[in-house]
């Protein structure tokens, strides 16, 4: 016993006092994985398509799906809201961060060339000023832009969880900024195996950008990063089974480059491609399915290993896209949905989510609540116990837990709320059934400048009950709500003017 209170008294003054934790078998696992550009349509929860996705609908089968899941547009401002639960202005994020590892100077003049390309030939046919696609809201610089980067004040997801002694891993695309500072082993995540950029081709060679706790991933490797992610999110699962962790596996798929216009090289899996083709489905939707479905078949050996281990029944998991399907260069589908990646209408920020955990969340459970992506991070906390805090950094926390309408079945509904969007131009504000969509220069961050003109601009007002699709524009029919939801939406931008 006095070697016991030695041993004890000794890790005091070394550790320092840590509140007692709970039991592991008591506090949940937590496998949160995101897709990248997986259009609404591009699920056979969601809609009729030729791309099957049978593990993400089990998610939804076995849990909840929900059918008004919103995120931002773009790749990195979405994950910036999901890890801070602030919205993406707030956390610097305002779009992808400010260096994109592994483009290089060819690599992005070769892109802006094929952007220009492309919306001068539609503004000859339209007769319209050229608009930029979400590939220029992608990869556009400005050297006078604001600094792109979730600044330190601001904690991140794991960095709460770590705190409480949860083991912390992400295997995937990072794309949240590539400094010192910004990596995810300073963000709060033990293991890391991906990349920290924005895209990364499926085919793993000699050029290959994937790391391993930020050093070149040296080790012996699959042919496909897809395969690399589960198999290194799997033998994290394996290696922490007797602790609460948390698994980060934000897949690439179905994010380029794929097989497309002008391009006639697979990026698929050669068995998913046959998988395809024997369906006939055509090229370059068939490389792009084989991409995606490639995914969806290693999130079923992720929960297969849950079962397998008897971890199902005590881990959360969550399964959604980062932003709407890409239109203009890849075959995406967003279903009934107008718009795409880049848009603030429904198509680029409407997208599949669902959550699994057996026991609390009843299971077959359909929510058409305004969920989003800052919510993920509030629901993380409460599924751990921990207190989802009021503030992170100087701005309040804007996302809610999902557990309470989840266990439910529905009945206890999200409170009633305003939610903005904005990518440096495209704007956005909902309030229930009514969506203000507008467009207005690209500001590159400038929000004094963008207030000003989006106080000036007409946006339109669609009632989403009835207009699922955005098409008829009521916002002369209805002036007392347009005029609300711009109010509001320009005191929000405002709010991020210098």
């Amino acid at each position: 016993m006095i070697r016991f209170l030695l041993v004890f008294l000794c890790g005091l003054s070394i550790g320092g006092f840590r509140p007692a934790l709970a039991a592991p078998a008591t506090r949940p696992n937590i496998v949160l994985i995101i897709t990248d550009d997986q259009g609404y349509g591009d699920s056979t929860a969601y809609w009729n398509t030729d791309l099957q996705t049978p593990f993400m609908d089990e998610i939804g089968r076995a849990g909840i799906r929900f059918t008004q899941f919103r995120v931002n547009p773009l790749c990195a401002p979405t994950r910036a809201s999901v890890m801070t639960g602030l919205y993406s202005l707030e956390t610097g994020m305002w779009r992808g961060p400010s260096e994109n590892v592994g483009d290089d100077a060819a690599s992005k003049t070769k892109k802006a060339e094929k952007a220009g390309k492309r919306a001068a030939k539609k503004a000859a046919k339209t007769g319209a000023a050229p608009k930029a696609t979400p590939a220029d809201k992608e990869d556009d610089e400005d050297p006078t832009a604001n600094e792109r980067r979730i600044r330190d004040e601001f904690q991140l997801l794991p960095q709460y969880l770590k705190a409480t002694g949860y083991a912390t891993g992400a295997f995937g695309k990072w794309h949240l900024g590539a400094d010192a500072k910004s990596v995810p082993n300073a963000r709060g995540f033990d293991e890391f195996v991906g990349f920290l950029g924005g895209a990364h081709p499926y085919a793993l060679g000699r050029n290959s950008r994937v790391q391993h706790n930020g050093k070149p991933l040296t080790d012996p490797i699959p042919p496909f990063t897809t395969d690399l992610f589960a198999d290194r999110a799997i033998a994290f699962i394996k290696a922490n089974r007797g602790n609460p962790f948390f698994c980060y596996v934000p897949f690439n798929a179905v994010h380029g480059p794929m097989r497309r216009e002008g391009v006639d090289h697979d990026s698929a899996k050669p068995e998913w491609l046959e998988f395809y083709e024997k369906r006939g489905v055509p090229q370059p939707r068939r490389d792009y399915d084989a991409v995606m479905t490639h995914a969806d078949s290693r999130i079923g050996d992720i929960l297969k290993t849950l079962r397998e281990l008897g971890l199902e029944k005590n881990t959360l998991v969550i399964v959604h896209s980062d932003n709407g399907g890409i239109l203009h260069t890849y075959p995406s589908n967003n279903g009934p949905l107008r718009g795409g990646k880049g848009d603030t209408y429904e198509g680029g920020i409407r997208v599949p989510a669902m959550m699994q955990w057996p026991g609390v969340i009843p299971p077959g459970t359909v929510s058409a609540a305004d969920a989003a992506h800052f919510d993920i991070f509030a629901t993380i906390l409460d599924a751990a116990g921990l207190p989802v805090p009021a503030k992170n950094g100087r701005y309040p926390v804007h996302g809610v837990s999902l557990l309470p309408l989840a266990k439910s079945r529905g009945q206890i509904p999200l409170p009633d709320r305003f939610l903005f969007w904005d990518l440096y131009g495209d704007c956005g504000a909902l309030h229930g059934n009514w969506k203000l969509v507008g467009q207005i220069s690209n500001h590159h961050g400038r929000f004094d400048r963008a207030s000003d003109e989006a106080a000036k601009a007409k946006f339109e007002l669609y009632d989403l009950q009835n207009d699922l699709g955005e098409k008829t524009d009521l916002a002369a029919k209805f002036p007392a709500i347009y005029d609300e939801l711009k109010k509001r939406h320009l005191e929000w931008l405002r709010a991020f003017a210098k």
